[in-house]
């Protein structure tokens, strides 16, 4: 994986399994990707799909109907 300062977000989601779908798709197709679960107000949380800068456009792509389920 790469450095934390060449990590971006591919995606945002609330819910855990949908991240983890994401997760491992992006893993099938060969991108380095991890979940980080960010904190939030209330004890409300999102769940941070991040992966490399140059893998970013190619990961949104696979995971873009479950962003979409996210909503």
């Amino acid at each position: 994986m790469a450095k934390p300062d060449e990590l971006v977000a591919a995606a945002l989601f609330t819910d855990q399994n949908l991240a983890d779908e994401a997760w491992g798709r992006l893993i099938e197709a060969d991108i380095p990707a991890s979940v980080i679960t960010e904190p939030g107000m209330v004890g409300a949380y999102r769940l941070d799909v991040m992966v490399e800068r140059r893998d970013l456009d190619r990961a949104q792509h696979l995971i873009a109907d479950l962003v979409k389920r996210n909503e």
